[in-house]
């Protein structure tokens, strides 16, 4: 009898040190991993919003609970999902609202997890993007991190520039009718998801080579660009996630937008997946646009027997100080085609302009900046052509063939060979005059 209650004892503690086991088992295994989403802005307004739940490792059977946080009623703004995005319109104003997303798994405690996400109401800003933008030729112009303005993971390099000079020489071009354009050219650059064997610079690849019919919208927070295979920045990032494959390309991208002060900065973010940021810095291909001054250096202004030769003549160091009336004098290229030529109280004067000698004074009419002038830069010819009886660059005296005796014979139009930098930042300048000579002028941008 002692023997059957013993025996009886050590089945029941073998009974309960099996359940006690199996249900620490459970608590340890019953867990879901990885729970995160990501939060994308899906139109230009900023205020529908889409989440990408995720967990690890992945399962299609999980059931992701959306929960938007915007109002109390949960069949307005909690949806369900096993994978797909789901999305949401908050009012069009400014807002923080609280994202909360719970993962259920068969077997398995829920787990949940919340973000705050903050929607800025922004009035439409109409053709603030009009024109031509690249790719800042500057390290850190694109990368990726963990948030915004945040590119401590990866991003570019200096040495870049030149590695990856097929992409930084891509334009992006924004019409003012709101159409949108890449502009690629013959060569940009390649990833292994579009085909190639590495990362290399190659043939654009449809539909990311800039021939889709796109559009784009902006409304000073966000700008969205609609139209398969358009983009900025990376043809791989899209909202959410990264392409595997060119036939994955998103019908519509929307970026995270800032316009600097003075509309010639563009910085944009965009999320993808596992919490990543992609940021670019775009600048606006200004052309020639902007003020322009001589570069206070040696051989700044010159003349010699051809084009960059200035054998006969050049400027010395001493005379950026001597001269220093001429190289403050201010070359106005203005957005709207007009020319001026802003030279202050005092400007270098020759003894043609009445000058005893050689000498700062006040500036001599037509060439004093008085006269009503405009402009034309031909990129593609690499000329400039200032329209305007006084206006001039460089030298007043300097017209194409001669240098004027006297400031009657001003031209009412001259002609200059032009070259602008890589950086858009150094106008070099020629033009020919009599006996073959020609007259260089590098100017710098203010």
């Amino acid at each position: 009898m002692k023997l059957l209650k013993n025996g009886m004892y050590l089945i029941l503690v073998l009974l309960l040190s099996t359940t006690i086991s199996c249900h620490e088992d459970d608590e340890m295994t019953n867990t879901i991993g990885g729970l995160d989403f990501v939060i994308a802005t899906l139109n230009a307004e900023g205020n529908k919003t889409g989440v990408l739940a995720s967990t690890v490792p992945g399962d299609n059977r999980t059931v992701y609970t959306v929960d938007f946080g915007a109002t109390a009623d949960d069949d307005t703004d909690v949806f369900e999902t096993s994978g797909p995005m789901v999305t949401y319109t908050y009012p069009n104003e400014t807002a923080t609202y609280m994202l909360t997303v719970t993962a259920s798994f068969p077997g398995q405690n829920d787990v949940s997890i919340s973000k705050e996400h903050t929607v800025v109401e922004a009035a439409p800003t109409g053709d603030a993007l009009t024109g031509t933008w690249r790719l800042a030729p500057e390290s850190g112009a694109l990368g990726i991190g963990p948030e915004l303005d945040n590119v401590s993971w990866w991003s570019n390099t200096t040495d870049d520039l030149t590695t990856r000079a097929c992409l930084f020489d891509d334009e992006y071009i924004f019409g003012a009718d709101g159409s949108f354009q890449n502009v690629l050219g013959t060569d940009t650059w390649l990833e292994a998801w579009q085909g190639v064997v590495g990362e290399e610079c190659g043939t654009p690849v449809a539909p990311h080579d800039g021939t889709a019919t796109a559009t784009y919208v902006y409304n000073g927070a966000a700008v969205t660009i609609n139209g398969k295979g358009a983009f900025l920045g990376l043809a791989k990032v899209v909202n959410g996630a990264e392409l595997a494959s060119p036939a994955d390309a998103a019908d519509s991208i929307t970026y995270i937008a800032a316009l600097s002060d003075d509309g010639n900065t563009l910085e944009l973010d965009i999320e993808v997946a596992g919490g990543g940021f992609w940021s670019f810095k775009l600048v606006r291909d200004l052309g020639i646009q902007g003020t322009w001054k001589l570069v206070p250096e040696a051989g700044s202004l010159g003349i010699g027997p051809e084009l960059d030769n200035v054998s006969w003549w050049s400027n010395t160091t001493d005379d950026v100080t001597t001269r220093a009336c001429l190289f403050d004098d201010e070359y106005v290229f203005n957005a709207d085609g007009s020319f001026q030529n802003v030279l202050g109280t005092d400007t270098w004067l020759e003894a043609w302009q009445g000058a005893v000698g050689e000498e700062c004074g006040a500036p001599v009419a037509p060439h004093d900046g008085t006269g009503t002038a405009t402009y034309v830069y031909d990129e593609v010819a690499g000329t400039i052509t200032l329209n305007g009886a006084g206006a001039f660059l460089g030298l007043a005296k300097v017209v194409n063939g001669i240098e004027i005796g006297s400031p009657a014979d001003a031209a009412d139009s001259i002609t200059y060979i032009a070259a602008l930098s890589d950086d858009n930042n150094t106008l070099e300048l020629d033009i020919e005059v009599a006996g073959g000579g020609h007259w260089s002028f590098k100017l710098a941008r203010q």
